[in-house]
């Protein structure tokens, strides 16, 4: 379709109403109805019930159970999502594209169900073939949505990353919330800068849309003029941002511009700076909303932050309890999100504030996030002490320049300050990293490290997180390297 076309069908009527997942392809459609748009072409509704019927069928050929999702084009995601799902198999989703997450996740899987270049050197993978059939497949049933699941990664407290199996039904019922607290008839197509393989895209990039019938775009936005470009042949465009994206993009963009260009900016994956979010809720028509959640507990409250002056609490979304445990002061939420009805601890310390809202003060476990992406200091320790070159090691989050970065205090071992001594601290700090890249993305890779004789320790011989991090004052001397 060409890109006058496209940007006409675009403005058509989108579906009216909730269709959910499990049902998507039960109710009459139109053919020509926009699924997903790319800088040049597009896919149908017809496209995409044809792309999902043929991949089901290859899958179910295969006698797989359970099939590894990876695929940066999120029509091409959606396609294999829908697909697994359709085929009676567990849909599983990594954490990360990193070559050796991709390794471990894959060794739990049948195959790879991939798209592009991502994933493809792994010896078990099926491609994505979009557009590839031209007939249509057998009728696909509507899915089961307590026995269709989908499993998603993410860091763990304890060094290893964990599994979150979800019944459908979770992410069906959250869609429903969401359309609920935030559709409206002036949504009408939805961009994004976050990536389909975490929890917080799955839902708003791909699951939301696909329910309420708008269109998504395809690839994701990686900068500011990206940014600017899809805006100029989109008509009310939804913005699935992130913290790290709107900092970085508010001395590009000119916000003054955006006001008439974006119906509505959602944000997650962290807390807006209260002062970058009221720069952008100064400018737009619409204040921007960011979300709290997790991918164990998925959307928990949100809020939006129009003055700096004193925090903001966030709301519970409907259905969802917060309560504050008395000991500890972590937040425990139930939630119809969640896959059981129990109350589950969050993580996060906070308060409970008038009108059943909260705060959030600060994390309970040694899980951080970095650019948006959660990380956990305790995986990042237990990898670095597996090397011959390290005796022990801590991980600590610094924020430096109004940015968030992460430290690390090593005590080498002999072979450690031997490599010191002969090749100096960059070559020990390089040989350090490249253990982690495999399995680490390059933005939570520790950038500030500290080579010393022992870890600072308290009165009872535990390590002192507050005094190493004091490690890295700019005072602490040229040891500590950059």
């Amino acid at each position: 379709m060409s890109r006058d076309r496209q940007s006409g069908a675009l403005r058509r009527q989108r579906r009216v109403g909730i269709m959910p997942i499990s049902k998507l392809f039960a109710a009459a459609e139109d053919h020509d109805r926009i699924v997903a748009f790319g800088a040049d072409h597009s896919h149908s509704w017809l496209a995409f019930r044809r792309d999902v019927g043929h991949l089901t069928e290859r899958l179910r050929a295969s006698g797989g159970r359970r099939f590894l999702v990876v695929s940066d084009d999120a029509y091409a995601f959606a396609v294999a999502l829908l697909a697994v799902l359709h085929a009676g198999a567990e849909a599983v989703i990594p954490a990360s594209y990193q070559s050796a997450h991709l390794t471990d996740v894959s060794k739990t899987v049948d195959a790879l169900v991939i798209h592009g270049n991502a994933g493809a050197d792994h010896a078990r993978w099926l491609p994505i073939l979009i557009a590839g059939a031209t007939e249509d497949q057998p009728p696909l049933a509507p899915l089961d949505p307590d026995n269709a699941r989908i499993v998603l990664h993410t860091s763990g407290t304890s060094g290893a990353g964990i599994a979150v199996n979800k019944p459908l039904r979770c992410f069906e019922t959250e869609v429903e919330t969401l359309e609920a607290l935030f559709g409206g008839p002036n949504l009408h197509s939805v961009l994004a800068t976050v990536l389909p393989h975490h929890i917080y895209g799955l839902l708003f990039r791909i699951l939301w849309p696909l329910s309420a019938g708008r269109p998504f775009a395809t690839t994701t936005i990686g900068s500011p003029n990206a940014l600017m470009a899809a805006l100029a042949t989109a008509r009310g465009p939804v913005l699935i941002s992130s913290p790290a994206f709107m900092k970085r993009a508010l001395t590009v963009l000119d916000l003054a511009a955006l006001r008439g260009l974006l119906a509505r900016v959602f944000s997650s994956a962290g807390p807006l700076l209260p002062n970058v979010a009221v720069a952008y809720n100064r400018a737009l028509a619409a204040p921007v909303i960011e979300v709290y959640g997790s991918t164990e507990t998925g959307g928990i409250g949100y809020r939006s932050v129009l003055q700096t002056s004193e925090p903001v609490p966030w709301t519970p979304m409907p259905n969802v309890g917060v309560r504050r445990e008395a000991s500890g002061g972590l937040l425990i939420v139930r939630s119809p999100h969640l896959a059981e009805r129990n109350w589950v601890a969050t993580g996060d310390r906070g308060s409970l504030t008038p009108g059943g809202r909260f705060l959030l003060e600060r994390r309970a476990d040694r899980i951080t996030k970095i650019e948006g992406k959660r990380v956990s200091l305790t995986e990042i320790e237990v990898r670095l002490e597996a090397c011959p070159e390290v005796s022990s090691v801590r991980v600590v989050a610094l924020t430096e320049a109004g940015r968030e970065t992460l430290g690390a205090a090593v005590v080498p071992s002999f072979r450690g300050w031997t490599k010191l001594r002969e090749s100096g601290k960059r070559a020990l700090k390089d040989d350090l990293l490249q253990v982690l890249r495999p399995y680490l993305d390059a933005v939570v890779l520790p950038r500030r490290w500290r080579f010393v004789r022992r870890l600072p320790e308290d009165a009872q011989g535990k390590t002192n997180l507050a005094a190493v991090a004091m490690l890295f004052a700019p005072d602490q001397g040229r040891i500590c390297s950059p």
